[in-house]
């Protein structure tokens, strides 16, 4: 019994030590999702994009009625290859909403969740939809 149950176990513990190393694989031209602290690459392009840090969400909750909507900033890291990494910030609302990098544009499209005044966020929960297109 022993025997049978060793290599299950084994295949049980290997994936979970995996998991923290695994990038996510996102498409050209198409949106995608990257949670605070985690990185994706984008298929065929060996261009890796890491989402660091939200320094600052001034945006206007959804349960209050603001003057002005706010700001989410994002900073993220890219780099292709061996090429030199570029950390940038990007925003929801100020500018710059996209850098260049190498032939791409890096657009930061939404920042989620809103903010509400009952609860703040965490920052591990904070959510970038971007999207990553050929720079022409």
């Amino acid at each position: 019994m022993r025997i049978s149950t060793l290599p299950l176990l084994l295949f049980v513990l290997l994936g979970f030590a995996q998991d923290s190393a695994i990038t996510n694989k996102v498409d050209l031209s198409e949106e995608f999702k990257i949670m605070n602290g985690r990185e994706v690459v984008v298929r065929g392009e060996k261009l890796r994009i890491t989402f660091r840090s939200v320094p600052m969400d001034s945006r206007c909750p959804s349960d209050v009625v603001c003057g002005w909507a706010g700001n989410g900033e994002v900073v993220i890291e890219v780099a292709r290859k061996n090429k030199k990494q570029v950390v940038a910030t990007l925003n929801t609302l100020l500018e710059p909403r996209e850098i260049a990098y190498r032939g791409f544009k890096i657009k930061l499209v939404a920042l989620s969740p809103y903010p509400t005044v009952k609860e703040p966020i965490d920052p591990k929960d904070y959510e970038a939809t971007m999207l990553v297109t050929k720079d022409e």
